[in-house]
């Protein structure tokens, strides 16, 4: 993707105020059973990819089997060893965290399945845009999810320095959102939780949405999960 040297110039209608905004996609399963995998699921559990509006096909993945699992595992237990190996004669550090990914409070939906999208018929994470999907948008295009102190926005553009683009692809009044929670057990801690108030969630990941989980935080009146 690229990584274009400018920040978007969007901004809220005049009485408006921009309060934070990160670059974000849904998530991507971390585990080794869902590792690189996404699903979009209601409270039965069913797949409803197919029945978001407006979205165009996108992959059907299934959980790694045993097999893969065994096999992954193995060539990256290798692979770390080497590494540690080397970097350990050159008298560095790897950089990994003690333990990975640590211990899943939510293993349900981290580790055995992984939806980011949980969504009855009619809920509002339904609505959200597919440009969201990494697997589904051009690789040229970003999303960001903005905070103002009246609403909750995604934000899509062409990332191109010589014909920037940003449209608003969807919106919601801050009183639609319930909660917002870390969600630790993911690459470098980065993914997050947006909560709905009619049940409905979605998981996103951002390289920079501390601000923005602080600041969504502190606008529902609440802490951080």
């Amino acid at each position: 993707m690229i990584e274009p040297p400018y920040r978007w110039h969007w901004k809220p209608p005049e009485g408006e105020e921009l309060v934070a905004r990160a670059r974000v996609s849904l998530a991507t399963g971390a585990a080794s059973r869902v590792l690189g995998r996404r699903w979009f699921r209601d409270p039965e559990r069913r797949d409803i990819q197919v029945e978001l509006a407006g979205w165009p096909a996108g992959p059907s993945y299934r959980p790694r089997s045993w097999f893969d699992r065994v096999v992954w595992d193995g060539a990256v237990a290798v692979v770390t060893l080497l590494l540690t190996l080397v970097v350990g004669l050159l008298g560095g550090s790897t950089g990994e965290p003690e333990g990975g990914l640590g211990r899943s409070d939510d293993p349900e939906n981290e580790e055995k399945d992984f939806p980011v999208l949980w969504a009855a018929p009619g809920t509002l994470a339904r609505t959200l845009p597919w440009q969201l999907d990494p697997d589904r948008r051009p690789r040229t295009d970003v999303t960001e999810l903005v905070l103002t102190d009246r609403r909750l926005l995604v934000i899509g553009g062409l990332a191109d320095p010589r014909e920037p683009r940003e449209d608003v692809l969807w919106d919601t009044d801050l009183s639609t959102v319930a909660a917002v929670e870390r969600r630790p057990y993911s690459v470098g801690g980065r993914d997050f939780r947006v909560v709905f108030t009619d049940g409905s969630w979605c998981r996103l990941t951002s390289l920079e949405g501390e601000d923005l989980v602080r600041g969504l935080a502190t606008a529902l009146g609440s802490e951080v999960r």
